[in-house]
């Protein structure tokens, strides 16, 4: 049974094309929910296509929350995204009804649950001074400089690490401690909430099968006209958007270092890829309690598990 300390919120999370989206909308439907999005790149607009956001009509079906919300250019971090979702949490529960949680970014989620380290604000100056100093002499030079001021830290990144060294040289430099340490003390206060989370999980072939099929409906849908707007409407220091699956592949056809036969290969085998490390990260929940959703009755079956857990 649930404490009754805490208002229950249900998350239902698994690999991108497991039909996490759909089966979300028939469990909201069944117990006044409203779904918000745990899905990291599904926040922004123009990408919609590639992110397999939920369409229109989806969201016509039941509320939806943090679904293209925010300009591309506007980087919505794992720490922004708990602030977000706590209000849509607050402002749900007011309305009389159910918070839901649908996606599969499970830092994400990790996040929302624990508490997530913000750290100090950037320093842009030191950061170009760090930046100067790597094109001059080398990723070495700022890596052994982390071994001598934060060995702890160093010894958990990659010397190649590039991002995550001038990032904890920041930290060290702003508050004079190891962001190693600051994470561990930087958890946020136990929230009032009880989540409860359902996994939804598919047999690897029948998942890659789904996966693959995806990939052809979103070039059908129009996916290299939005990369391509998208590429067009992206500023520098939002780059890592062309990580997102689909983007990055396609944009290499757009770049014209191979044909649309390869783009489509790659953005299906990446994404087969990104869905085992998902279940990776999810598996070792032992809190996530697991569903199949060609078996009949799943949303029932859920409904019934999370109604249990509460004790109604």
């Amino acid at each position: 049974m649930s404490n009754d300390r805490y208002k229950p919120v249900l998350v239902i999370c698994g690999p991108t094309a497991s039909g996490k989206t759909r089966i979300g909308i028939e469990v909201a439907k069944k117990m006044n929910g409203e779904i918000i999005s745990a899905d990291a790149r599904q926040f922004y607009k123009m990408m919609s296509i590639g992110t397999a956001q939920p369409s229109l009509e989806e969201r016509a079906e039941i509320p939806h929350h943090l679904v293209g919300f925010a300009d591309i250019n506007n980087h919505i971090s794992a720490a922004d995204f708990r602030k977000l979702a706590i209000e849509c949490i607050e402002n749900i529960y007011a309305q009389g009804n159910l918070p839901i949680f649908v996606g599969g970014s499970g830092l994400y989620i990790r996040a929302l649950e624990e508490g997530f380290f913000e750290g100090p604000k950037r320093d842009s100056k030191y950061r170009l001074y760090l930046e100067n100093k790597i094109e001059k002499e080398g990723i070495e030079t700022i890596y052994r400089k982390l071994e001598k001021l934060d060995p702890e830290t160093a010894t958990r990144l990659h010397p190649n690490d590039r991002a995550r060294i001038v990032r904890a040289l920041e930290v060290y430099r702003s508050t004079g401690r190891s962001i190693t340490a600051l994470q561990k003390e930087g958890k946020y206060p136990q929230t009032d909430y009880d989540f409860i989370k359902i996994g939804i999980r598919l047999r690897r072939d029948t998942l890659y099968q789904r996966i693959n099929e995806r990939v052809l409906r979103m070039v059908e849908d129009g996916l290299i006209a939005e990369v391509k707007m998208v590429y067009e409407n992206l500023r520098p220091q939002s780059s890592h958007l062309f990580k997102t699956l689909a983007y990055r592949e396609f944009k290499g056809y757009l770049d014209g270092e191979y044909d649309l036969d390869r783009a489509v290969y790659l953005t299906q085998l990446h994404t087969r890829h990104y869905a085992k490390r998902q279940m990776t990260w999810f598996r070792a929940d032992k809190d996530i309690k697991w569903f199949n959703p060609e078996k009949i009755g799943v949303v029932d079956r859920i409904v019934r598990y999370f109604r249990n857990r509460i004790g109604i």
